[in-house]
């Protein structure tokens, strides 16, 4: 049980139901949640948009997996497996990402997940950085940990307040193309 309401759209001021359309939002729980400071939850996505519009959708959705599994984030982990598969990123590499395993990844993508993971832990070294540095300009650089450090305090909020899934159960960290299919 949640331990922060989950509100209904009649609860929440008629000039952000923009923000719970299809179009926009649509209807998850976090946001939900967030709906009880509107004016805030309308200023935090437009900076998370203006983030997300910095990267690739692929690269996006392979950062955000890579916190998830880093931060052992169930909810956004779950969460971005839907989404995920949209932005072209397969079954098969959230199943990597989810067992740890970014060998799978080109030299490009192989850094961007391992520094997500070392910003996401705090393990940053000065190797990581420059491998980064090699494959992506200062921009993209800045963009990633800002959007890395975004998702680790969305992973520790989520937990602090204990969303449920929508979607049913969890998952898994490593699931199968069946599991996927059945769940969302």
């Amino acid at each position: 049980m949640t331990r922060v309401d989950l509100l209904e759209l009649d609860e929440i001021p008629e000039e952000y139901h923009y923000l719970f359309t299809d179009d926009y939002l649509g209807d998850r729980h976090i946001f939900r949640a967030w709906a009880h400071n509107p004016e805030v939850l309308e200023a935090t996505l437009e900076y998370l948009n203006t983030l997300y519009d910095q990267l690739t959708p692929r690269k996006k959705e392979l950062v955000i997996l890579t916190v998830a599994w880093a931060r052992g984030a169930r909810y956004e982990w779950h969460q971005h497996v839907d989404i995920a598969r949209e932005k072209g990123v397969e079954t098969a590499e959230m199943r990597a990402i989810g067992g740890g395993d970014f060998s799978t990844f080109d030299g490009a993508e192989f850094v961007l997940l391992q520094y997500a993971e070392t910003v996401a832990t705090g393990d940053v070294t000065d190797e990581i950085h420059a491998a980064v540095a090699r494959h992506y300009d200062p921009s993209e650089i800045v963009a990633v940990g800002l959007l890395v450090d975004f998702y680790v305090g969305l992973c520790n909020y989520v937990a602090s307040v204990e969303l449920p899934f929508e979607g049913g159960e969890f998952v898994g960290w490593t699931p199968s193309d069946e599991e996927i299919a059945e769940l969302f």
